[in-house]
C-alpha cells in the first residue's frame, strides 16, 4: 500500500504529478473530468502568480494565512465516485472506500448548486501538464468563485475564503488575457464569449472591477474586426460595458 500524503501537504507539484499519473493510468479522465477545489485554487493561484499581472496580482497570503491555505486531495467533478475504481484501475481503501493515486486521495464531492458536471464542462479551461505534455481540463474560475462564495454562506471554513479570492482575481486575470489574444483559435474565442456570459449570470460583481471594464473597452475594436469574436464584442457593446456606464 501506498504511504498516504498527509492532509494539507498536497500542493500543485504534488497535484501535478498526480495527473501525470492518472494521464498514464487514462488519459481520457481528463478529458472528461474538470479539476476543481483546492486543487483547482493551486492552479489559478500559480497561474496568477506566473503571469504577474500589474492589475491582477497573485493574492499575498500571511504566514498565517499559508498555514491554512491546504489542500488535503484532488477533486474532480465528472466522473460519478462509484466509478473510480474501474476508472483509474485502483482498488479502494479504507471506511467509507478512498481512492489513492500515488499515496493521493483523488476523489468527487457531490455537485453543488452552481458546480455541476454539465455547467463545469460548458466553460472548462484547458491548460497542458508539462509532465506529460498531455492537456487537463479546470473548471473556470468563475464557477469555481460563485460555488465558493455559496459554500460560505453555509460553512465558515478560514482556507475558503483564502480560495476565493484567488479565484476572483483569477476570473478577472482569465477574462483580460483572452480578450487582449488577437490570435485566438475558434475554440478559446468561444470560451471567452462563455465565460463572459457565465459572469454576467451567475457573479455579475467581476464584470463591475474598473480596471477589467477598462482593459476591456480597450479590445473593442479587434474585437470587432475578427469573425471569431465579434459575437463577443457585441455582448460586451450592448450588455456588459454598457451597463458598466451606467
Amino acid at each position: 500500500m501506498e504511504n498516504p500524503v498527509s492532509r494539507g501537504n498536497v500542493d500543485w507539484e504534488i497535484t501535478r504529478q498526480t495527473i501525470g499519473r492518472i494521464q498514464e493510468i487514462n488519459p481520457a479522465f481528463t478529458s472528461d473530468n474538470c479539476l476543481i477545489g483546492g486543487s483547482a485554487a493551486w492552479f489559478y493561484r500559480t497561474l496568477l502568480e506566473k503571469e504577474n499581472d500589474p492589475d491582477f496580482p497573485a493574492v499575498a497570503y500571511t504566514p498565517e494565512e499559508e498555514a491554512i491555505w491546504y489542500s488535503q486531495d484532488v477533486d474532480f467533478i465528472g466522473t460519478k465516485r462509484e466509478n473510480y475504481p474501474s476508472e483509474l484501475q485502483t482498488e479502494p481503501e479504507g471506511s467509507p472506500p478512498i481512492v489513492r493515486i500515488n499515496g493521493v486521495w483523488v476523489d468527487t464531492p457531490d455537485e453543488g448548486l452552481f458546480l455541476t458536471r454539465n455547467e463545469a464542462s460548458k466553460t472548462a479551461v484547458e491548460a497542458e501538464n508539462p509532465i506529460t505534455g498531455n492537456s487537463f481540463q479546470i473548471a473556470s474560475p468563475i464557477l469555481l468563485y460563485r460555488e465558493k462564495k455559496t459554500l460560505l454562506q453555509e460553512k465558515n471554513r478560514p482556507q475558503d475564503i483564502l480560495h476565493l479570492k484567488t479565484f476572483r482575481q483569477a476570473s478577472k486575470l482569465l477574462l483580460c488575457k483572452l480578450a487582449e489574444d488577437a490570435t485566438l483559435n475558434q475554440k478559446q474565442a468561444g470560451l471567452l464569449f462563455k465565460l463572459l456570459k457565465e459572469a454576467e449570470n451567475i457573479a455579475p460583481e467581476l464584470l463591475e472591477d474598473n480596471q477589467l471594464f477598462m482593459r476591456l473597452s480597450h479590445q473593442m475594436e479587434h474585437l470587432e474586426k475578427s469573425p471569431r469574436t465579434r459575437a463577443t464584442y457585441h455582448l460586451l457593446k450592448n450588455q456588459i460595458l454598457k451597463i458598466h456606464k451606467l
